[in-house]
């Protein structure tokens, strides 16, 4: 599963080994590059260019829906709405449900809609890209791991760890190369660790932590942030590990909806 986990080259061939059985293989390889492209411009930070990569995952996406539809590849995508509306004339007994109405509908209003800039006064500060973002790659993960627990044809417990690594709560700012974790945006010390807590949801240890923030603050500093985010109640510390709390949560994703 770590394996798996670390190695988005793996999960992704994963994926298209498993898609590509039921599913026209270019039709697959134009919908994992394209959540790819999201998750690589949502790790820089970069909100405004998350939203706008997956306007094209959603165009992928109805792509398959037609094809699951009609049998046809469509070069272009379709009509979302011409699409949404033969898939749900159509009998469950055709297409799962998820199929004929999940999935095109978070499609076009999670994903597609959200590109558009809501018209509205925003909280001092807060960069409402920023909470987009996280919608629309929650939204992305969801549709890819149902596309893949509806069509894969792999022993179950692969299936299962597959799903895992694509709806585990995606962190900005941390990348993984040859099994070594980095941040790759420097904040604060306290920020760096929420966010390594927010990418490790079952949670690091003092040594893990320091191994990685220390290419960048002392050892008394990282122990010292720890010590602070443990006393406000931030993290929790559990078996020798520390994990993120819900007020951490509230609190990085506080501090990277101010980063612009």
């Amino acid at each position: 599963m770590r394996e798996i986990m670390e190695n988005k080259e793996t999960l992704k061939e994963s994926v298209i080994e498993e898609l590509s059985k039921k599913i026209p293989p270019e039709l697959v390889e134009d919908l994992t590059s394209s959540y790819e492209r999201i998750l690589v411009e949502y790790r820089k930070g970069c909100w405004e260019e998350t939203l706008w990569k997956a306007g094209k995952f959603a165009e992928n996406t109805f792509r398959i829906l037609a094809f699951l539809l009609t049998g046809k590849v469509e070069k272009e995508a379709p009509s979302f709405h011409e699409v949404r509306e033969k898939l749900e004339r159509i009998s469950s007994e055709q297409l799962p449900e998820s199929i004929r109405i999940l999935v095109p509908r978070i499609a076009s209003s999670l994903i597609y809609d959200p590109r558009s800039k809501r018209a509205t006064v925003h909280v001092k500060e807060i960069n409402p890209d920023y909470i987009d973002a996280n919608l629309v790659i929650s939204a992305c993960s969801w549709i890819l791991a149902e596309f893949v627990r509806l069509y894969h044809t792999s022993d179950p417990k692969k299936i299962v760890e597959i799903i895992n690594g694509l709806v585990q709560r995606k962190a900005p700012f941390i990348e993984t190369h040859e099994g070594k974790v980095f941040v790759t945006k420097p904040i604060d010390c306290q920020s760096e660790i929420l966010l390594l807590l927010l990418n490790s949801p079952n949670g690091i240890s003092r040594r893990e932590v320091g191994s990685i923030l220390g290419r960048y603050y002392t050892q008394g500093r990282v122990t010292q942030a720890l010590q602070e985010l443990e006393k406000e109640r931030y993290i929790l510390k559990t078996n020798d590990k520390y994990i993120i709390s819900g007020t951490g949560e509230d609190r990085i994703n506080m501090a990277l909806s101010k980063l612009i």
